[in-house]
């Protein structure tokens, strides 16, 4: 069946994320894949937690799982924990015992390791020789008598099986690669490979969208639906999400860098994540870059996904942030950036709301993350700032004599200041260009000078913006420090 069909009947398609970490990004886009694609066709999207490694999941980690997805806005229409459907695998095991498919292996740790190390000798393709297939009874007896905990395996067939992939083709698989799986550990919880393929016969999935480091369990999930004459989904494996150097992006090799939730927390917007976690492996017409979540859902398809690797791009990433950013009216970015002052402690209850908004518009569009505004505002919130090195050499002087001439200006410009009748743009600009043009100044030397004195660097919003909003007391104040600065 091709995607042409599916409008035919109810898509249904999961997300069945291990609550054993943060959100990685390719969870996140494998989300939004399935998200986008159960939306296009009106379907049923499932968020189904695998935490059936009851050693590594937590439910710090499955909250977190839960909050990133819902910043992001993929909200899931059911939900299951497959931890509380253990009844449901067991039931599954004993007909594959029953059946003949599946059997108990007692071998210990120790006894796998020297299977494995012999199969590597012998340049085997399979690293488990089978050898519990065929235990006698007094042979189980005896390992039930010494206490062994035994496992249990799937009969992998001896026949090719078929993968059919709506993104990377149809391909049979050698018998001979495929090793008699462990489909439940010696604890008695099941593993991945049953609880996967089970719950999506159980959950009718019509499709599975998952990456592509998936693709090795497919055919082992294949043979286990297959054993217990469950119906099979179709299957998409997209491409893995990549770093700059082709190595692909994982918590182990980049840490926190590929957490969804440290950009929720340095202040991207979902928006911004979401058309960005879109285009890592999808395209439209290879043009368009921004979309809206709307235009996701309309244009969204698996012919469009690509089969090779796409690279996490962090300055798409950050250009698109910006953008989004800038679609902001001043009320709705500073009540997103007033959270980043506050926890600098740079603002609180009794800071006037007006007074910020126009930070904000003064700031404009240099934000790239709300996180940003802190280091391009503290200056109006304290003056202890420290004087940027390259800007004072550059524009204050290195030699005495030109220190002595920016004091001269400073000096200047303060008792100006301190004398203008009204402190507005309008007449601070008038009577600071009437004293730069009298004197034969150079109005960017003269600016960049002042812009130091108040703010410690030398870029920035409008400089008449930034006098105005720190106020007459708050200039005359800085600029006698800058002075005796220098």
């Amino acid at each position: 069946m091709n995607e042409t069909s599916v409008p035919n009947y109810q898509v249904r398609v999961r997300m069945a994320p291990s609550p054993t970490g943060f959100l990685h990004i390719g969870g996140a886009r494998t989300a939004l894949f399935n998200w986008l694609f159960a939306k296009h066709h009106n379907g049923t999207f499932i968020l189904r937690i695998d935490d059936t490694d009851t050693a590594r999941s937590t439910d710090e980690s499955m909250h977190e799982i839960y909050d990133a997805l819902k910043w992001l806005g993929i909200n899931w229409d059911e939900q299951y924990v497959q931890s509380e459907r253990k009844n449901i695998y067991d039931s599954h095991v004993e007909q594959l015992l029953a059946s003949g498919n599946a059997y108990h292996c007692y071998c210990t740790p120790e006894e796998l390791e020297e299977i494995r190390t012999q199969a590597r000798a012998d340049k085997q393709t399979r690293s488990y020789d089978r050898r519990c297939r065929h235990l006698t009874s007094e042979e189980v007896e005896r390992f039930v008598t010494e206490g062994r905990k035994p496992t249990v395996r799937i009969k992998m067939p001896d026949t090719p099986i078929l993968v059919e992939d709506l993104v990377l083709g149809s391909r049979n698989i050698d018998p001979d690669t495929l090793e008699d799986e462990v489909i439940v550990r010696s604890n008695g919880m099941p593993n991945y490979n049953l609880t996967s393929i089970v719950d999506d016969a159980e959950m009718q999935i019509t499709h599975v969208i998952r990456g592509t480091e998936h693709l090795n369990n497919t055919p082992k999930q294949i043979a286990i639906a297959n054993s217990l004459g469950l119906n099979l989904p179709q299957f998409a494996h997209i491409p893995l999400v990549l770093d700059d150097t082709g190595r692909k992006l994982s918590k182990r090799h980049h840490g926190d860098l590929v957490a969804v939730n440290r950009y929720r927390e340095q202040g991207y917007l979902p928006e911004a994540m979401l058309n960005f976690v879109a285009r890592l492996g999808w395209s439209y017409d290879d043009k368009q870059e921004i979309f809206s979540v709307d235009e996701l859902i309309e244009k969204f398809d698996l012919e469009r996904v690509g089969k090779s690797g796409s690279v996490f791009d962090i300055k798409k990433l950050e250009w698109l942030n910006s953008h989004y950013i800038n679609q902001l009216d001043v009320v709705a970015r500073t009540d997103a950036v007033i959270p980043f002052w506050e926890q600098e402690g740079l603002v609180d209850s009794t800071t006037k709301r007006d007074w910020l908004e126009e930070i904000v518009e003064a700031v404009g569009e240099r934000l790239t993350t709300f996180q940003d505004i802190v280091p391009q505002t503290r200056y109006f919130f304290m003056d202890d700032f420290a004087y940027e090195p390259k800007a004072v050499k550059k524009w204050w002087g290195g030699s005495d004599e030109k220190k002595q001439k920016t004091c001269e200006i400073l000096t200047n410009l303060g008792q100006i200041l301190e004398e203008i009748p009204t402190f507005e743009i309008e007449t601070i600009e008038t009577a600071i260009w009437k004293y730069t043009d009298e004197n034969n100044i150079k109005r960017v030397a003269a600016m960049q000078a002042l812009r130091i004195a108040l703010t410690g660097t030398s870029f920035g919003p409008s400089l008449f913006d930034i006098v105005v909003l720190l106020g007459r007391n708050e200039v005359l104040k800085r600029i006698p420090k800058a002075i005796t600065h220098l």
